[in-house]
């Protein structure tokens, strides 16, 4: 077979000779496995149209060639090219190169011992309060199978052991085993042919979580233990899976249960395996040494102790706690610990703080008896561990529109015969409607009214999450998110809906066990969310619902906010709220956490995420930070232990180095210009998609989004409507139909033009790039959206348009401004070609296009059928295989 994947015209690296190494032979095992399994014939014609796709430029021919092939053969091809994406990302990341080219351009530490070394007392200072949590959630069009996940991880793990010097035998042997691993991949159905669902979506992401972010935290942990002694919860990690309701049907009260009790038996398991091994170890016996009477009462509970281990209470007291482990499991997952035999007769841990105490009977006494070296990693991880995972693993958010609380709170007072017709109250009557509510411990809800669908519904899920708290402790449930939030009742109205689950306490001094999140998400709700936070920081309900040491989490949306104002007016628009929001906060003397809500491209706020805390502007991350990690992005990040632990640590360290290093002044003139530059971008972009007549249908016709709507890639539906309209489509969806159709409108389009609007020049952008840490990631991930643009294949994407008239003068303005965006991005860094100061992701980039160019071209081809009458269900899952096979070598959908 041709090995079309290994061109390239850069100067050759360790790293890249590396890669073009691990490309040549995964292109090999790829054509012997084709071979094998489907003969010479299938064999040739993946060959041919693998070669014919490797000319650069409009490559007229594979156009002829694809549209001669039959709808089998399309599939064959598609599944091919598929298969060889996923090959070259894995040959790549085994190299490295992606690693390097990530980090060409971190600053700072990337392990939290090193950002401590670098930032002396401060840093010491802040790691006291520093608390990071990364936060997984579904992805609307997610286009991975768990299947696909662990042969790549397999793959990936045999390729890896390859770059040692091996004997020959072991490396016939590990060859031999990747050959029935790739051929293995192409067999390997790449489509669902079923919506996934959020059960699919739960185990997807906990197996993740079992097989590398779970064994990096631990490691992680280890090592914090080592270099700085015991250390606090300061990673924890998060979830949406099962709680993340806003526009889903499929989740409910049902779906939180189910996540929380998986994520009990994941993290009981691991307790109750780390305990075996430390029974094991700790064999010692009283005949040499004494212990403390703590620990002696609690071996003394074992449940029919050996003969044979009366003299070893650390023994005995370990199997104390494995039972009461396993009783615990009983009571939450209806299921044992791995190991266990039997029922134990023992009472399970009412909550992890029970299961800690006993840990610490045991390391206390060791210590006591002055044998304190002899409590080892183990123990000492596993109560890190404990304390940042308790009984629940991930905390599960929850998250609602802001639309259906006020529907939920307008049948709750009218069916309590309280203030009817709340839905037509101003918004200063409802303030204060909602504040005498939570001053009172009266609740509206009646367990003798029968409420509508969506009211019951959204009880429900509280009364479920009341007792995730009581029986998994109060870690369980994260953040109770609210989307659309646009003014103070959207913050009040689910406080008042949490209280009739008797999450919140009302009266004087109400108080709260789950704290309440805002999402401001589009520019105007960012914007005016400063003031919204005011508000409602000045009402003595929320000094008192906050608590002692009040701290306030804001969740900013990038998505959305880029959706509907583009790339430079949303990532300035976050920016300035959550300077804003930091002024309101400190004013108030109250602290501030802000939750990035990122997805994996850079339309949606994606990129290396420590270098995204590190550009923050000044005094915003004050060492408490939450981050989504979205769908596809958490195999990226996390698929395996190295990779997991590395990013993990890296994202913590940054917090730290965020919050500790010194602050420069302000910046009146230059905020100013990045404002005018904002505001031109803003309306640049907008007189594009929303004032451009046309627009819609143009997007409809040029991009795959119509076949994406119908793809079973996601359990979350890709428009909050049944309608046509860009407003209501999901930011996800409108991302990934750009990244398919080679655009990336959204991870550029408005710079050029906000630069000539507002009057700025390359060399002025240049100073605010050297002023504002944001600005200049900014600069930086969009010219890599424009490097991974192909404006040859979207023309051709637009030439799907059956109206010319229409067509050609609104992608000739998406062509300009693409021309004129690269010349700024050029000139403002002073390059000669994107990305050629960061040539191994230019090298990168380019690999990718490489290996998706032929899968464009014959989507193209099926979409041309398909808009021509052919609805056969195999020309739908031949397109469904190049959307994956897109998405697989481009490492983004949305």
């Amino acid at each position: 077979m041709v090995g079309p994947l290994t061109r390239s015209a850069s100067p050759e690296s360790p790293t890249n000779g590396q890669v073009r190494k691990n490309l040549d032979f995964l292109d090999g095992l790829f054509a012997e496995a084709i071979r094998y399994l489907d003969g010479e014939d299938t064999a040739r014609l993946i060959d041919s149209a693998r070669a014919a796709s490797q000319t650069d430029g409009e490559t007229p021919h594979l156009g002829f060639l694809f549209q001669a092939v039959t709808t089998d053969e399309a599939s064959l091809l598609a599944r091919a090219f598929a298969c060889a994406s996923m090959l070259a990302n894995i040959g790549e990341d085994v190299a490295g190169r992606r690693r390097a080219a990530e980090s060409e351009s971190l600053k700072g530490g990337d392990t939290l011992t090193a950002a401590l070394e670098a930032l002396g007392e401060e840093g010491r200072k802040a790691l006291a309060g520093l608390s990071v949590t990364p936060v997984l959630t579904a992805h609307p069009t997610e286009v991975r199978r768990r299947a696909l996940v662990e042969r790549q991880s397999e793959i990936a793990r045999l390729m890896a052991l390859r770059r040692h010097h091996l004997p020959a035998d072991l490396d016939a042997h590990i060859r031999e085993d990747l050959f029935r691993e790739v051929a293995l991949l192409w067999r390997t159905r790449l489509y669902r042919p079923e919506k996934i669902t959020v059960t699919d979506e739960i185990r997807n992401a906990l197996s993740v979580v079992r097989t590398s972010i779970l064994p990096a935290l631990v490691e992680i942990y280890e090592r914090w233990i080592d270099d700085l002694g015991d250390i606090g919860p300061i990673l924890t990690l998060g979830t949406w899976l099962g709680g993340d309701r806003d526009g889903h049907p499929g989740v409910g009260a049902d779906t939180l249960a189910l996540a929380l009790r998986s994520q009990a038996r994941l993290i009981l398991d691991f307790y109750a395996g780390e305990v075996r091994r430390l029974w094991s170890d700790l064999a010692v016996s009283t005949a040499y040494g004494p212990v403390s009477e703590a620990l002696q009462a609690l071996a003394m509970q074992a449940d029919q102790p050996s003969v044979h281990r009366l003299d070893e209470p650390y023994r005995l007291a370990f199997e104390r706690i494995f039972d009461r482990l396993c009783a615990t499991s009983s009571r939450l997952t209806g299921a044992l610990v791995v190991h266990a035999v039997e029922a134990p007769d023992g009472p399970p841990y009412d909550g992890p703080d029970a299961f800690l105490a006993d840990l610490e009977t045991i390391r206390d006494s060791l210590v006591s008896s002055g044998a304190g070296r002899l409590v080892g990693g183990r123990l000492k991880s596993l109560m890190a561990v404990a304390r940042a995972c308790g009984f629940h693993l991930l905390s599960v958010d929850l998250r609602q529109n802001a639309d259906v609380h006020e529907r939920v709170i307008a049948e709750l007072l009218d069916s309590a015969g309280e203030t009817p017709g709340y839905l037509d109250l101003p918004e200063d009557q409802r303030v204060a409607l909602l504040l005498r509510e939570l001053s009172t411990r009266r609740p509206l809800r009646s367990p003798f009214t029968a409420y509508g669908e969506e009211t019951a519904r959204e009880l429900s899920i509280l009364d479920a999450a009341a007792s995730a708290i009581a029986g998994y402790g109060p870690g369980a449930i994260g953040a109770y998110v609210i989307s659309k939030a646009a003014t103070v009742s959207d913050i009040l109205e689910p406080l008042v809906m949490l209280k009739q689950a008797g999450l919140v306490w009302g009266g004087d001094q109400p108080r709260s066990s789950i704290r309440v999140s805002p999402l401001f998400e589009t520019i105007a709700d960012l914007e005016a969310g400063p003031a919204v936070l005011r508000q409602w920081l000045e009402t003595r309900a929320a000094r008192s619902l906050l608590g002692d040491k009040p701290v306030q989490e804001v969740m900013v949306g990038y998505s959305d906010s880029n959706k509907d104002g583009g790339y430079v007016a949303s990532r300035w628009g976050v920016a300035r709220a959550a300077s804003a929001f930091a002024e309101e906060c400190d004013r108030l003397g109250v602290g501030l956490r802000i939750f990035h809500g990122r997805g994996g491209s850079v339309g949606r706020g994606g990129g290396p995420a420590a270098e995204a805390v590190l550009a923050q502007p000044p005094g915003t991350v004050q060492g408490r930070l939450r981050m989504t990690e979205q769908g596809e992005m958490i195999f990226r990040r996390f698929g395996d232990q190295p990779t997991a632990r590395r990013n993990l640590e890296g994202m913590t360290a940054a917090v730290l180095t965020a919050t500790a290093r010194p602050h420069p002044s302000g910046h009146a003139k230059a905020a100013e210009a990045m404002d005018a530059l904002a505001a031109g971008a803003f309306a640049h972009y907008r007189a594009l998609v929303y004032e451009t007549p046309g627009f819609e249908d143009f997007f409809w016709d040029a991009t795959p989004i119509s076949e994406i709507v119908q793809l079973n890639i996601g359990s979350r539906p890709a428009s909050r409507t049944a309608s046509r309209r860009i407003e209501d489509l999901r930011a996800i969806p409108w991302v990934f139909s750009w990244s398919q159709s080679r655009v990336m409108l959204p991870g550029w389009y408005g710079l050029a033009g906000g630069a000539a609007r507002s009057g700025l020049e390359a060399a002025r952008l240049a100073d605010l790039a050297g002023e504002f840490d944001i600005v200049e990631t900014l600069l930086s991930n969009m010219e890599l959206a424009l490097a991974q643009s192909d404006m040859t294949l979207a023309a051709r994407y637009a030439g799907l348009c059956e109206d010319r008239a229409l067509a050609e003068p609104i992608f000739d303005a998406i062509r300009r401004e693409h021309d004129d965006a690269v010349a700024l991005a050029m000139a403002i860094r002073g390059g000669t070609r994107l990305l050629d100061n960061r040539p191994d992701l230019a090298e990168s980039v380019a690999l990718a296009a490489r290996s998706v160019r032929p899968l464009n071209h014959l989507q193209l081809e099926l979409m041309s059928r398909r808009r021509k009458g052919d609805e056969t269900e195999e020309t739908r899952l031949a397109i469904q295989l190049t959307v994956t096979g897109i998405a697989s070598g481009l490492r983004n959908t949305g």
